[in-house]
């Protein structure tokens, strides 16, 4: 039989790949030489806040449609349209499936396409991999991922979600978990594409943590990705405050999104620091306060209600029409001919709007 000698060159390329020896580190530098080269600042993917070849992580709590809200990502950039208010730069996407079933992935794509218009077209530069079910540890997974994503060049790979590439690895182990972040920044940097990947809360009422301390595991979680975009559980149904943490932008300020089914939506209108505290079961003030509050006898229509609801109580425009319709039913509060009161049955004495 015969053996195949490999030169030493590709012994040393060989040993690197499989993670026995490092990879060489590049020659010191002055001011002037770094200063005289070239290192082009790379595209924006998402505008402020992700470039290409860069690292980012979607944390939240279980079940808050972060795979609705990649996959809604991954269509934006496939197509140069707005994510969250945010425009993206049209490049190829990947996204790498490792949880939802095939078919999961093909209708909610179709939900997607026919509430986003202007996402409208077959011939995007959009592609899927469902490995649901596959090896995928990501040491033994990305020298096969490497392999079939040169072939086209993505600016953009979105693996949904990250504990499905864990292997062995246990979240809570910084040495651990900064080798998979290691894996996701050597794919960036074999594929020159920006790795987008999921991750979960801890358990418990993440509003008493700090945003960087909300997602599950060791601290690499947080130290190592250069954007991470934290949803917290807003006091609204179905709304999560969104909080951006970036290494190589500006800051941005927190904002609210909706969930929509099938999609996020900006709610401007909310507070960000309105934040769902389960130990107060969700409510800003007792009925009782409400009405102290913001009603009279005399009557007030919804719009001044609302205002002095976000003045006194720092409660939404929908929080206030919550609290109105429930103590409206509850026979606490009169209405008509446009104003709300409290006091006995019939019209207020005073039926000027206040």
């Amino acid at each position: 039989m015969d053996i195949k000698i490999f030169p030493p060159s590709e012994q040393v390329d060989i040993a690197v790949d499989l993670g026995a020896l490092p990879p060489a580190l590049p020659e010191i530098v002055t001011l002037d030489e770094l200063e005289e080269q070239d290192f082009p600042t790379p595209p924006i993917i998402i505008e402020g806040v992700l470039h290409q070849g860069c690292k980012m992580i979607l944390g939240g709590t279980s079940k808050s449609n972060k795979s609705w809200s990649l996959l809604d990502l991954a269509l934006s950039v496939a197509t140069g349209q707005s994510w969250w208010g945010r425009p993206c730069t049209k490049l190829p996407v990947i996204y790498i499936n490792f949880e939802l079933p095939t078919w999961s992935i093909k209708n909610r794509m179709r939900s997607l396409r026919a509430c986003r218009p202007e996402c409208a077209g077959k011939q995007m530069p959009l592609h899927f991999w469902n490995l649901r079910g596959k090896n995928a540890d990501i040491t033994i997974l990305r020298p096969q991922l490497e392999e079939r994503l040169a072939k086209l060049r993505y600016g953009l790979i979105i693996l949904d979600p990250a504990y499905k590439v864990l292997g062995n690895r246990d979240e809570n182990a910084n040495g651990e978990i900064a080798d998979l972040m290691n894996q996701f920044e050597a794919l960036a940097q074999a594929s020159g594409a920006a790795v987008v990947v999921a991750h979960h809360f801890a358990k418990g009422d993440s509003t008493v943590k700090n945003a960087m301390d909300r997602l599950s595991g060791a601290g690499a979680w947080i130290r190592d990705p250069d954007t991470i975009m934290i949803l917290t559980p807003h006091e609204e149904p179905d709304c999560f405050t969104v909080t951006s943490i970036l290494r190589n932008l500006p800051q941005l300020p927190e904002f609210v999104v909706q969930w929509s089914h099938p999609m996020m939506r900006l709610a401007a209108d909310l507070n960000p620091e309105a934040l769902r505290r389960p130990q107060s079961k969700n409510k800003v003030c007792s009925d009782k306060d409400f009405m102290d509050a913001l009603l009279t006898t005399e009557g007030k229509t919804f719009t001044r209600i609302v205002a002095d609801a976000k003045s006194c109580l720092k409660m939404s425009r929908s929080s206030t029409a919550v609290y109105l319709k429930k103590l409206t039913d509850k026979g606490l509060i009169r209405t008509g001919g446009g104003l709300y009161w409290v006091g006995t049955e019939g019209s207020p004495e005073v039926q000027h709007p206040l």
